[in-house]
């Protein structure tokens, strides 16, 4: 996200004080003014022109008339002398402010706004970021060679010194109104979290924090962070790190050549867009959200801007009637691709081009001195108001869309989110006008680099205070109460009468007792211990994960639990029968890979789910192998399916019936546990207890709607029966009279939307022993 260009500041004589902001004067030969060569373009100038200065002819001697021979003329003096051999800087024309260029992050802006709030039509306006990335690569790129023609150098101080001032107060300003806004109220669940990403905001490296976290499995129903707009912010800081050092690199291996550098440079720029445009296709094949977020996948869309900066004399003699062309081509693509694109779509890869090509024919389309209608539009009065605040209401816009339904107490629609982004730019034209432009502007920061860059500092050092505060001084969770829950210490339900006295009164609990097991803020980390033993495998594994086995290891009696995550989340319960009958246990568990034969579709890496179809064969044949005496089942009723795929209830049975033949063929006994309740819309419960702790009851999920009405659980309980599996119906474990409680007695059912808890999956080990086959 790039900052938006401030109006051009009044002609001063002091030609070194030029902002920031305006870029680029036209650069003159070292030494003296130049005259504008013919056919050059020079900004306009409100004094009248005057003739090149010329140096003037020596006196013309009169005729010699006395007969004494005439004397030579005296020698000239050194500054008269022409210096031949003294390097001649050459003049780099620069694009000064462009009024085309802030319409166009009014553009990006909006939608990116539009988007977030949930216009339909607008489902991509998150290319928007894309052309603040290519607009960012532009703008810098230009003023870092600028920079050069005029000193011969690139002013590293300088630069960090310009981009504090510019960058870090409003952006400070909202991390730290964020931090405390979450402490406020955002769920106690995320608290911690979300500090954890305050702080890699204030370092720069939020991005990659959002990679790791977006190919967490656990985490995909988590509430989102109020900090997820900075992503695209760290990738443009990464960016300045490495880019100016690049062009000193590039200027000290020309010689301090200007003219050289301009010219490696745009082979630089040329070999980063490819590789990293490359980076960015097959990452996104294999695993988007990385692609998304890391900046050696999106680096390329700077590096575009970055190009058309260096070949901006050529820019600028675009034909009028070419300049036209472009302009309409450009603005059809960027506003295109933020209308036909939407979360489906494989994104950034070779579908960012639409946007990043769209912004540079726009950039070029406005660089040339012919005009046209586009870019005139971009220069009218509102285009240029949300440009200006661009950057603000970018920073803004986000956390008041997260936080305040939170604050409210109201449910997040369409028309609130619309009166919530008509106060974010009520809040970023404050930010602006009062945070923005005084601090940039100020002339005792301005005064020095030194002062810019402590600015800078200052501001980073407020933040991470904020932080410390608000987890520290004022932390509302003790560290003690993070203490893992003690499963030997639950107490088991002895059989359904008493499971069902459990659940009634907990549909009658209204506030969360003080000694929940798992806790609120623990129950993001409650995962069965073969989460910590890696024998639960992630997206990327296909063979077994070795032996991975539990209980009594002489025991002659083998049995498998074998099914994705809702398998695993029995785990639990079958080590402790897997115990009390002397039996060896064999986990053979994988995140969203169903035991059905059916091919997945995994939403975390974005495409079909492969891998799955190759650890499930794996792990079929070494049933076939070891015949174990009991193989237990268990997965999602509706897991996404690859498009390729029947998705209908028949097509379902029969991917059962395939593994069920397999596994009867081979095991002593097949048993299928089905699915647990889930909450409808996706949210994660313990969250939604911790913003309503004294109203617990608003959690509560309603029956019907928890379980699958696909037709699917129905359909695979026939099929397991027709295949001689024994089936295990646990719905009764979790519902009674029409709705699933949330908290039983101390324990906490569900440790996100869909996964039950470790303590009551072990509070339910007496029930599945006596469900399960005799062996």
């Amino acid at each position: 996200m790039t900052s938006p260009q401030a109006p051009r500041p009044p002609h001063s004589a002091a030609g070194p004080g030029v902002n920031e902001e305006t870029l680029h004067l036209p650069t003159t030969t070292a030494g003296m003014a130049a005259a504008p060569s013919a056919g050059s373009r020079t900004a306009p100038s409100p004094y009248p022109v005057r003739p090149a200065f010329r140096t003037p002819a020596p006196p013309t001697m009169p005729p010699n008339t006395g007969g004494h021979p005439r004397q030579p003329a005296p020698p000239l003096s050194a500054p008269q002398q022409q210096q031949p051999h003294q390097p001649r800087r050459t003049r780099w024309e620069g694009v000064g402010f462009r009024p085309d260029i802030q319409g166009l992050r009014a553009v990006a802006v909006l939608l990116v706004l539009l988007s977030h709030a949930g216009f339909g039509f607008a489902a991509g306006g998150y290319v928007g970021v894309d052309v603040f990335f290519v607009l960012s690569g532009f703008l810098i790129t230009s003023l870092l060679v600028k920079e050069v023609f005029d000193t011969g150098k690139i002013s590293i101080a300088g630069f960090y010194a310009r981009r504090a001032r510019r960058i870090l107060p409003a952006a400070s300003l909202v991390t730290i109104a964020t931090v405390l806004g979450a402490w406020l109220w955002f769920p106690v669940t995320r608290l911690e979290a979300v500090m954890q990403d305050a702080f890699t905001v204030i370092v720069y490296i939020v991005n990659y924090r959002f990679v790791a976290e977006s190919t967490e499995y656990l985490n995909a129903d988590q509430m989102p962070s109020p900090f997820q707009q900075f992503w695209s912010l760290a990738v443009e800081e990464q960016f300045y790190v490495i880019w100016p050092l690049l062009l000193i690199g590039l200027l000290l291996l020309v010689k301090r050549h200007p003219g050289k550098l301009v010219n490696i440079g745009i082979a630089a720029c040329a070999a980063i867009f490819a590789i990293s445009l490359v980076l960015s296709v097959l990452v996104t094949q294999q695993a988007q959200p990385v692609a998304y977020y890391a900046a050696h996948t999106r680096i390329w869309e700077l590096a575009a801007g970055a190009f058309l900066a260096l070949i901006l004399p050529t820019l600028k003699k675009t034909p009028k009637y070419l300049a036209w062309a472009l302009g309409v081509a450009g603005l059809a693509a960027v506003v295109a691709s933020g209308v036909l694109y939407d979360d489906a779509t494989p994104f950034p890869g070779y579908t960012a081009l639409l946007p990043v090509v769209g912004t540079m024919l726009l950039i070029i389309a406005g660089t040339s001195t012919g005009g046209n209608p586009v870019s005139s539009l971009l220069g009218t009065g509102p285009f240029q108001f949300f440009g200006r605040i661009s950057y603000s209401l970018y920073l803004w816009h986000w956390p008041i869309l997260i936080l305040i339904p939170l604050a409210v107490d109201a449910e997040p629609s369409l028309g609130l989110n619309v009166v919530l982004m008509v106060a974010a730019v009520a809040v970023a034209q404050l930010s602006y006008q009062y945070v923005e432009e005084p601090i940039r502007n100020s002339r005792p920061i301005k005064a020095s680099n030194m002062w810019g860059l402590v600015t800078g500092v200052a501001c980073s050092l407020l933040g991470i205070a904020m932080v410390i505060t608000m987890t520290v001084a004022f932390a509302k969770v003790p560290p003690e109460d993070e203490a893992p829950v003690d499963l030997e210490a639950v107490e088991e339900a002895e059989d359904v009468t008493e499971i069902e006295k459990r659940l009634q009164e907990g549909l009658a609990i209204t506030s969360v007792p003080a000694d929940l097991e798992p806790s609120l803020t623990g129950a993001d980390a409650d995962a069965p211990v073969i989460y910590e033993d890696e024998c639960h495998v992630d997206a990327e594994a296909t063979e077994p994960p070795g032996e991975c086995a539990y209980a009594d290891l002489e025991s002659d009696t083998t049995i498998v639990l074998m099914g994705d995550s809702h398998a695993a989340q029995w785990f639990p319960a079958v080590i402790r029968v897997a115990k009390e009958n002397g039996w060896k246990l064999l986990a053979r568990t994988k995140s969203s890979c169903t035991p059905a034969d059916i091919t997945p579709y995994n939403s975390i890496l974005e495409r079909d789910y492969t891998e799955c179809d190759e650890w499930r064969d794996n792990v079929l044949d070494e049933i076939d192998e070891i015949k174990p005496a009991m193989v237990i089942l268990s997965g999602e009723d509706s897991p996404s399916l690859s498009d390729s795929e029947d998705q209908s209830p028949e097509a379902w049975a029969d991917a059962w019936t395939s593994t069920l033949d397999r596994i009867t063929a081979s095991a002593g006994q097949a048993v299928t546990l089905t699915d647990t309740p889930r909450s409808p819309t996706g949210d994660s419960i313990p969250e939604c207890i911790s913003v309503n702790q004294d109203e617990v009851q608003e959690c509560v999920l309603d029956h019907a709607k928890a379980m699958d009405d696909s037709g699917n659980r129905e359909a695979s309980m026939a099929a397991a029966q027709d295949a001689g599996a024994h089936v295990v119906e646990t719905v009764g474990w979790f519902c009674i009279s029409g709705e699933c409680p949330v908290i039983t007695e101390s324990t906490l059912v569900y440790r996100d939307s869909h996964h039950i808890s470790t303590p009551y999956a072990r509070s339910l080990s007496t029930l599945l022993g006596d469900a399960l086959p005799a062996l």
